[in-house]
């Protein structure tokens, strides 16, 4: 997903052929200007095909990103329509059509990023132009491509798998799935001499860097790695998602430790603030559907857990918005087919929700409405609002700081376990089924 300011539009890229309603036909590729969507010529797809008869052979694009007012698409794609543009490619908006890059890249692309310099491609490949051996990462000077720093194989039984690229501090990183020399591992960088490794990598069989992101000072890197087993190694340097400064590290108030997968796939800043998403179900302690912010200080979830079905994938900025992809049909109780935009609303997390108990003269029932008894409790708790029962809600408990202590489902009784709870104040928060407050309460544990 990126967004063309200069035009107004916004670009998603992915793995389809046409819209839901099988309107509009742009394997791959698709422009949407904040109303409708429209094609991108004959879109991005593996195998010729006559963009007349509306049939298509898949498309897998990865990355697309704005380069000297140009918009550039890669991934694992050969043609587009009979043109060949083998796994890179540049929309040429005055004749509507893609055209090549020279004979393009001998594998799939998974990062582009544009730098005064030139367009840089990131991926798991060997050759740019069929000939000149890049190994997996390739500068694009306008008309032709160049390798960058005489990047060897870091393994040299293997191609170099290469996710992201980002110049920070000016010395150029590189981040993927690789293993090398000198402690080389999932990350290296360019120090103006030599290729080297970055603080001796990330350990772990799954390891692996996905994005980066640099950001009021630091380098943000997000991935597969983590410092719990089986996922990982305790020498890591945290989980799903770090910063560096050049010196140290900062595991972000834990990332994803806890979640029984600690992937963070993906980031974009909105304003100042972080988003990221992944396969995670917990980051910074707080349960997760798989979308969370960074405050600068604690994450917050933006909806429940299980919220998106089957799965969440890229992330996005048009018009101060956010916007999701993946391959959900799915969001709370709605269908959505695969892309989605944030509207806010009332799911209240451990960022926001209104913390503290006052004295029992001070409407000891909490506020919007909700009734819980007894109050004070023992074990369970039954929920009613306006005097009616509420079973099958879900729900988020908070203690007196804020932090969230728990959640799940009301059960067919309308009553909540609180036998767990330490004894001391807590706020418990009905929701609907996109994640909005149906009302909140207070309540004592004995």
């Amino acid at each position: 997903m990126v967004e063309d300011s200069l035009n107004d539009v916004f670009y998603l890229g992915g793995i389809f052929a046409r819209t839901g309603d099988g309107a509009v036909v742009s394997p791959g590729v698709i422009e949407w200007n904040g109303h409708s969507f429209s094609a991108l010529g004959c879109g991005l797809h593996g195998g010729t095909w006559d963009c007349a008869s509306q049939i298509n052979n898949g498309s897998h694009v990865f990355t697309l990103t704005m380069h000297q007012g140009q918009l550039y698409a890669g991934g694992w794609f050969t043609h587009s329509g009979t043109q060949m543009v083998s796994k890179i490619a540049c929309w040429d908006a005055a004749v509507s059509l893609w055209k090549p890059l020279q004979n393009g890249l001998s594998g799939p692309v998974y990062s582009l990023r544009s730098y005064p310099d030139g367009l840089y491609a990131a991926g798991w490949f060997e050759y740019a132009n069929d000939t000149l051996e890049v190994n997996g990462l390739a500068r694009w000077d306008g008309s032709t491509w160049h390798k960058v720093h005489d990047l060897p194989k870091l393994n040299p039984n293997d191609i170099n798998r290469i996710n992201d690229l980002a110049y920070y501090q000016g010395e150029l990183y590189i981040g993927g799935n690789f293993g090398g020399t000198n402690g080389r591992l999932d990350i290296a960088k360019w120090d103006g001499t030599a290729w080297v490794d970055v603080d001796g990598g990330f350990l772990g069989v799954f390891s692996t860097v996905n994005k980066f992101a640099v950001h009021d000072g630091l380098l943000y890197i997000a991935g597969s790695f983590a410092n719990y087993p089986p996922y990982g190694h305790p020498d890591n340097p945290g989980s799903g998602i770090v910063t560096w400064d050049g010196s140290t590290w900062d595991d972000l108030a834990g990332g994803t430790s806890g979640s029984s997968n600690a992937t963070v796939t993906r980031m974009v800043w909105l304003h100042d603030t972080l988003h990221v998403v992944g396969l995670f179900g917990r980051i910074g302690g707080v349960p997760t559907g798989r979308i969370a912010r960074w405050d600068g200080q604690r994450w917050c979830s933006l909806v429940p857990p299980d919220y998106f079905y089957p799965d969440i994938g890229p992330i996005g900025v048009f018009r101060d918005t956010l916007y999701v992809g993946g391959s959900f049909t799915v969001a709370g109780p709605d269908s959505i087919n695969r892309v989605a935009k944030w509207v806010a609303g009332g799911y209240v997390d451990s960022c926001q929700v209104i913390v503290g108990v006052g004295p029992e003269h001070e409407d000891p029932q909490g506020t919007g409405g909700l009734s819980l008894h007894p109050n004070p409790a023992d074990e369970v708790v039954a929920l009613s609002q306006g005097g009616r029962p509420l079973p099958g809600v879900a729900y988020v408990v908070h203690d007196a700081l804020g932090r969230l202590v728990g959640s799940g489902r009301t059960d067919v009784v309308s009553t909540l376990d609180v036998r767990y709870l330490v004894p001391g104040a807590y706020a418990v928060t009905v929701l609907n089924g996109q994640g909005g407050v149906l009302g909140q309460g207070r309540m004592i544990k004995h």
